[in-house]
Formats: structure tokens, C-alpha cells, sequence
């Protein structure tokens, strides 16, 4: 019998050979049969299966979806969203050992990541280990990160854009002791919130890469907005407190979210669980695939009012420009408009936007208090004298987007990409644009880890006009995904994962990330 790393690789190895016809590599049935030495506490089987939903009136919009059961655990483990096509939230506790049987029922070769959380490399889901249609994949790994919003989609290159368009998303919500004690708004007060932009066709499809080329350079840019896979998305709520998990799940979109009442935005959590004490922010700057728990207390509305969640307008070159104006937002040039927010047929990076409202439908009594400090980061948050430097650009060259002047490469791994296991480093990322002048704002996303954002700085005499999204943007925290706006330079604080592999860090405007703009990197022990 192999063992599990080289069955494994054999997955994505193998992925070829299943195409031209020999029979599907069934990960758990073939190699390990009925036995294995890892005891999960939570077994779950997840299918990606294509599916239609009734969306809109008239035809059903065909989908990819995941659907999920509990073979093993609380039943709470897995929780469909109602009404949508998006997957269920997994739901697991610090310290469980988990194990996802993941089945590929879609046409094409698919695997999965879990976004955010720190798990053996073959738990991660690399490109190189996607399964053939009819293939299974088993995930075995315990849940070691901070109690926060995590979620997970297709990491399959060079589609994992298409993936997640047609639906292949999920919310994934981890608790602990120490979170709880807080009794932080919970149960039917704890909502999960999956923002994305898609635009639908005439026969109600989703249209993917409506845009073309544009679309495919810029990132795609949808015309509808969808909340859990509802448009006008609506939640009738009680007279108390409510914490919701937001995710930015769009391609492309970065969101300046406020609600319409002026009340602030109440931010007690990041991407890598909760914040040292809440924020309070007239908006929240939100990039694709960056979560933030948000605290709104209706405890003082009336009964019968609703408030709504806007993205408020802002300049689409603040967040795409170009000096030239030969493809940039302030230019109109022989490509005007097209690269400067306005990519393809979308709506415009920076339009106003209606993304869900909240009725208040009755009352209830709440006695919540939101408490002064929410958590500590531990030792590891400490700036470390001496930590090894890496300067790393975001540019464009030749028609490409470029990490540290380099395409993805499936298993190439440069030099200065090879890291011990648990060592700190810092990476100062550089977004210098290129061609013309093109410069673009890239959420980078880096697996295997949770950061910190030591600094952001801009030259002084940078021609970035204004930038109101900034005054937006929460870097506190752990990350795994940090918005480098054009002209920035920002100093990140990584302590790499104790498990040995190879690993991603890539923009995740979904569409670059297909065309190359990523790169592994290698952990060693």
C-alpha cells in the first residue's frame, strides 16, 4: 500500500490519465479502503455537483454547487443556507480533527481550499492535486486556528474563476472557548453574509467572462448583486444584537460597505478571528475573498424600520489607474474607461450599490454589551528584530501580471521562495504597476498563514488621486488577505506554518490568479 503522501500526489499526478479514460481514482475506497489511523470527531462528505436554482422568474439559472452531509459529529457541522446555491457553512471547534470526503461530481478536474486556516499541505488544497470528474478527495486535518470567519472554494488553475462564479463557495466558521466566554451574539443571531456580484444573462444564466479580454485583464465585474445567493436579499430581525459574518466572495469588487442610516460599522472581527477591541468606522473597505464580523445592535430601532447595506460610491481610479489615460479610469483614451473600474460590461468598481436590507419585524429584549477587548494575539504578534526581509512587486509586463517579476509555475519554487517551518519573516510588497503606467489595487492572499500588517506607506508625491476606499480599510488583526492599493508599499509579518510543503501566495482577483499572477512557496522543515 502507498502512503499517504505519495497516494496523494498521485491524485493530481494521475489527473491526465483519468481524462483519457482510465477508470476514476477514488482516494479513500482504492488506497485506504476502511482504515486509517486518524479518529476524526467530524466526518463529513461534501459534493461539487452541477445543479439549476430558480433565481429569477422564467428559465432555472444552472449552477455548481456543494452539498454537504454530517457522516460523523454534531449536526450543526454542516448548515445549508437557506434559499441559495452556495454551500453549506461548515462549522467546527478549535482543536477538532476533522475529515472532509470531497467528491468532484462536475465535467472538469476541481479541488479544494480552506480559506484562511493553517492545515497540512495535502489539506490544502493545491492545484497540483485536483481530482478527475467522479474522483474522491479525503482532508484530514485538526482545526488548529483562532475561532473565526474562514471559507472555502475550487483551487483548480486556470479555472477556479469559473468555479466560483457558477457557485462552488462556502462559509466556514470556527469557535472556541475563549470566544464564547465573550457571549458575543450567537445561534440565531450569528449570520453568515456572502457578497457577490454576477452578471446574468437574458436566458438567466450566469455569464461568465461577459466582458472578454477586458474582463479576463481587469477582473471580472458583475451587473447584479447577490447576498447568499439571493438578489434584494432581506433579513427580518428582532430588537437585539446581531454579529454578521461578511465575506467578500466577487471576483473582482472591492465594497466600501456602510449602512444607510449612518450607524457605524461595529467591526469586531478579520480574516483571522477577532480583533484586540472593536473598530468603529463610518464604512468598511471590504476586498474580494477578506472577511470582516461585523456587530449591528437594533436594540434602539423601531419596530416596522429597516436599515439597508450599501456599498457608498467612490472613484473607480482609486482602486485602477493609470497615468497615461490611454487604459485608465481618469484617462479616455483609445481604451478609456476600460481598465479603470469599468472593466468588460460590469457595473463600475465604485458605483452605488444596494446589497441586502434589514427589516425590523418585532421586539425583543437585549441585554447586550459589547465588552472593550475582545482578544489577545499572543506572543507571535511581536515584531521580530532581525527577521529575514523579502521585497516582492506587483507589476505588469508583456499583457501579464506579475508576482515579483514571475508566472505561476505548477511546481516551481525560486530560491528566495524556500522557508523554514514555524520561522518569521518579513515580505514588503511593492504595487508599481507597469505597462503605461497600469496600476491596479491586488488582494493578496498568502495560504498556510495569518500575518500582520506592519505598515502602509505611499510616496509623498504619488499621482494616486484621493483615495476615500483607504480611510476604509481595517489592517488590524491577523490577515491572510491584504488590499495593496496602487503606489503602496506594505511591510507584512509572516510566521509560516510548523507543517513542511509547498504552499500559494497570489492575488485573489480571481481572474489573474488563473492567468498566473501566483507562486508557491516551499516550507521545510
Amino acid at each position: 500500500m502507498m502512503n499517504r503522501r505519495e497516494a496523494l500526489l498521485g491524485i493530481g499526478a494521475g489527473t491526465a490519465g483519468v481524462l483519457a479514460g482510465v477508470r476514476p481514482f477514488r482516494y479513500w475506497a482504492d488506497t485506504l479502503g476502511t482504515v486509517s489511523a486518524f479518529e476524526p470527531d467530524v466526518d463529513i462528505a461534501l459534493v461539487a455537483a452541477p445543479d439549476a436554482v430558480q433565481l429569477r422568474p422564467g428559465a432555472r439559472t444552472r449552477v455548481w454547487r456543494f452539498t454537504g452531509s454530517v457522516i460523523k459529529g454534531a449536526a450543526n457541522s454542516v448548515q445549508a443556507v437557506p434559499n441559495s446555491y452556495l454551500g453549506p457553512t461548515l462549522r467546527f471547534k478549535r482543536g477538532q480533527k476533522v475529515r472532509i470526503r470531497f467528491r468532484n461530481n462536475l465535467a472538469e478536474p476541481s479541488i479544494v481550499h480552506w480559506h484562511g486556516l493553517d492545515v497540512p499541505e495535502l489539506a490544502d488544497g493545491h492545484p497540483r492535486f485536483a481530482i478527475a470528474p467522479g474522483a474522491e478527495y479525503v482532508y484530514e486535518f485538526e482545526v488548529i486556528n483562532r475561532a473565526g470567519t474562514y471559507w472555502y472554494h475550487p483551487h483548480a488553475h486556470g479555472s477556479t474563476g469559473k468555479q466560483v462564479y457558477q457557485g462552488l463557495a462556502g462559509m466556514l466558521v470556527v469557535t472556541d472557548d475563549g470566544e464564547r466566554a465573550l457571549a458575543l451574539p450567537s445561534g440565531n443571531e450569528d449570520l453568515v453574509c456572502l457578497l457577490q456580484d454576477r452578471t446574468i444573462d437574458s436566458g438567466n444564466q450566469f455569464a461568465y467572462l461577459a466582458g472578454g479580454m477586458m474582463d479576463q485583464m481587469h477582473g471580472l465585474l458583475g451587473t447584479t448583486m447577490l447576498v447568499n445567493g439571493q438578489e434584494r436579499a432581506s433579513f427580518a430581525l428582532a430588537t437585539r444584537a446581531y454579529r454578521f459574518r461578511i465575506l467578500n466572495a466577487s471576483s473582482s469588487r472591492v465594497y466600501k460597505l456602510t449602512w444607510d442610516d449612518g450607524t457605524p460599522m461595529t467591526v469586531v472581527g478579520a480574516d483571522g478571528g477577532l480583533l484586540a477591541r472593536p473598530l468603529q468606522q463610518p464604512f468598511l473597505t471590504l476586498a474580494p475573498s477578506q472577511r470582516a464580523d461585523v456587530i449591528l445592535d437594533l436594540s434602539n430601532h423601531a419596530v416596522g424600520t429597516s436599515i439597508q447595506l450599501r456599498s457608498a460610491p467612490f472613484t473607480g481610479s482609486e482602486v485602477s489607474i493609470d497615468e497615461s489615460g490611454m487604459m485608465g479610469g481618469r484617462g479616455r483614451g483609445m481604451m478609456g474607461g476600460m481598465m479603470g473600474g469599468t472593466a468588460g460590461t460590469g457595473t463600475p468598481n465604485g458605483a452605488s450599490l444596494l446589497l441586502m436590507t434589514v427589516q425590523v419585524s418585532r421586539k425583543e429584549q437585549s441585554a447586550f454589551r459589547l465588552p472593550a477587548q475582545l482578544s489577545n494575539y499572543g506572543p507571535e504578534w511581536a515584531e521580530q528584530a532581525g527577521a529575514p526581509v523579502r521585497n516582492i512587486s506587483l507589476d505588469f509586463r508583456a499583457g501579464q501580471w506579475l508576482l515579483g517579476g514571475r508566472v505561476f509555475d505548477m511546481m516551481g519554487v525560486a530560491p528566495d521562495e524556500i522557508v523554514r517551518a514555524g520561522s518569521t519573516h518579513i515580505w514588503e510588497i511593492k504595487n508599481v504597476g507597469g505597462m503605461m503606467g497600469q496600476q491596479m489595487a491586488h488582494p493578496l492572499h498568502v495560504h498556510g498563514t495569518q500575518f500582520r500588517v506592519l505598515s502602509r506607506t505611499r510616496p509623498a508625491d504619488a499621482t494616486t488621486p484621493a483615495q476615500s476606499v483607504r480611510e476604509g480599510l481595517v489592517d488590524e488583526g491577523w490577515r491572510d488577505t491584504v488590499l495593496v492599493m496602487p503606489n503602496d508599499t506594505l511591510r507584512l509579518q509572516l510566521r509560516f506554518t510548523q507543517f513542511p510543503g509547498m504552499y500559494l501566495y497570489h492575488c485573489h482577483i480571481l481572474e489573474h490568479e488563473d492567468a498566473g499572477m501566483m507562486r508557491n512557496f516551499k516550507v521545510t522543515a
